[in-house]
């Protein structure tokens, strides 16, 4: 989750503290619609990953997107 933090740090605006799997758009006041889309694509180019779209529309909360990373082979 190294390589997790600083991301989620830097486009929430949250401490590390802060950071669960519980995380959403109803508990992080910077996580709207168009910072989403920034984290998402800044997870890809970290990750060299890519997002299917169902993946990006249904994830709920940051367990979700950790579990997409992981089901994708990265290790957090």
């Amino acid at each position: 989750m190294d390589k997790l933090i600083p991301i989620i740090q830097k486009i929430f605006k949250v401490s590390a503290q802060e950071i669960n799997d519980e995380m959403s758009p109803s508990t992080i006041p910077d996580w709207d619609s168009m910072n989403y889309l920034i984290f998402i694509s800044e997870l890809e180019k970290e990750f060299k990953v890519q997002f299917t779209v169902d993946e990006t529309m249904e994830a709920k909360n940051l367990g979700d997107i950790k579990r997409y990373l992981v089901n994708k082979g990265i290790k957090l």
